[in-house]
């Protein structure tokens, strides 16, 4: 019986751990050691990677990037975006075709100078989305896995395996099962506590929490948060969920199409979406598309009214966007008399569903064969075939140009 059974890893800093034979327990597992020179900066620069006969499929497109100490960066985007890719080229999983990749002062790739240091030789913790713990193994076999490659000493493995289980709140009695006796929220705390032991440069997470139920993937999440405000690792976290990445990432790259359109804070993007595939990962709602003519702008696929500012060329098309939380719906037969200077008013639209959300009700809005689905408060009663008008803030709407939604075609026929 190893000297962890029966017993709760120590944190350092608490009282000392005893194992069964009474023997004092020393924690080696230094949550500030990763916030000095052990851990290094992330430099990508013009990365790029396709796939298919003659690269015809381009899955990372000239993504540079700069990950500073101790920050969490966030890759986030829908399906097949590249987020995955860009995280597999950074870990050594895959082999860009060009571009540079540097920790620190250690070029770890370079196309060019035909630099490619393997996956065992990067320093790299990564947690993935389906554990990838080994089901042979103990969850104390798989998190000194690291330490047994780096020929840390028995001795010390004890103690940071220890150490790292009490950061992780990973109950020491679970270490002596296999993953196929441990749940999924185990074995991803087991696969975190891995990544983590062996003091890495850099921790990429690969959509960890994916599997996992929604109040367990909601634990999880804060626990992780919790971790690295606690160790300040630097990592760079995966993931296709607006609440995963504006809670976990310091700063997050928005990405379509294998490139990098916008990298900001997350209240940066929340606020100020650089292009309307944005406006849509941010939770933006597309109210309609309008067109100038003349001297007034009218709707294209609905009854617009409302000031619209000089920059916006006439004859030429733009898309209105805005969050649900800034959208009143008014039945068509209550007089709102004119929109002021300070507001949009998007009419035509017909009620097609109603639908029963507890707290609150979903409604799906037609307008002219296009659906616009918004969750809204118990307070007003709509039926099918209600007609409405949506009345929007000035200051709470973004404006896109038409043109850019060639590439998303997907999105026009329901505006989720």
């Amino acid at each position: 019986m190893r000297d962890h059974r029966h017993q709760r890893a120590a944190r350092p800093g608490n009282r000392p751990a005893l194992n069964p034979q009474g023997e004092l327990i020393i924690c080696t597992f230094d949550i500030l050691s990763m916030r000095g020179t052990g851990m290094s900066d992330l430099k990508v620069k013009d990365l790029r990677k396709a796939f298919g006969s003659h690269g015809s499929i381009v899955a990372v497109d000239d993504v540079s990037l700069e990950v500073p100490h101790a920050e969490m960066l966030v890759l986030v985007g829908p399906s097949g975006c590249g987020k995955s890719t860009t995280l597999r080229c950074l870990a050594g999983l895959e082999n860009p075709d060009a571009g540079v990749i540097e920790f620190g002062d250690q070029t770890i790739f370079d196309a060019e100078r035909r630099v490619a240091v393997p996956i065992h030789r990067r320093d790299i913790g990564l947690v993935f989305q389906n554990y990838a713990l080994w089901p042979h193994m103990t969850g104390w076999d798989n998190i000194a896995f690291p330490l047994k490659s780096r020929r840390i000493p028995r001795e010390e493995r004890k103690k940071k395996i220890a150490a790292i289980a009490e950061v992780v709140d990973l109950d020491g009695r679970l270490l002596d099962k296999r993953p196929a006796q441990l749940s999924g929220g185990q074995q991803q705390r087991v696969a975190l506590a891995r990544a983590l032991v062996a003091e890495p440069k850099i921790v990429m997470f690969d959509e960890p929490l994916s599997n996992l139920d929604a109040a367990l993937r909601e634990q999880l999440r804060s626990e992780i948060r919790r971790l690295h405000e606690q160790i300040r690792f630097t990592g760079v976290y995966v993931t296709h969920d607006l609440t995963e990445a504006m809670l976990l990432g310091d700063r997050v790259a928005a990405m379509t199409d294998g490139a990098i359109v916008q990298l900001g804070r997350p209240d940066e993007l929340f606020a100020s979406p650089a292009t309307s595939r944005i406006a849509r990962m941010m939770g933006y709602r597309r109210l309609c598309s309008i067109t100038g003519r003349d001297d007034r702008w009218s709707g294209t696929d609905c009854e617009f009214a409302g000031p619209v500012p000089h920059e916006f060329d006439k004859g030429k098309s733009y898309e209105l966007f805005t969050r649900p939380e800034h959208i009143s719906i008014s039945p068509v037969d209550i007089d709102n008399g004119s929109p002021s200077d300070h507001e949009y008013r998007v009419g035509g639209g017909i009620v097609a569903g109603v639908g029963y959300l507890g707290g609150e009700q979903e409604l799906t809005v037609e307008f002219r064969g296009r659906n616009l689905r918004l969750v809204m408060p118990l307070g007003q009663i709509f039926v099918p075939g209600d007609r409405v008008d949506l009345i929007t803030r000035v200051s709470e709407t973004r404006i896109f140009p038409l043109a850019e939604q060639a590439n998303a075609h997907t999105d026009r026929e329901t505006d989720l």
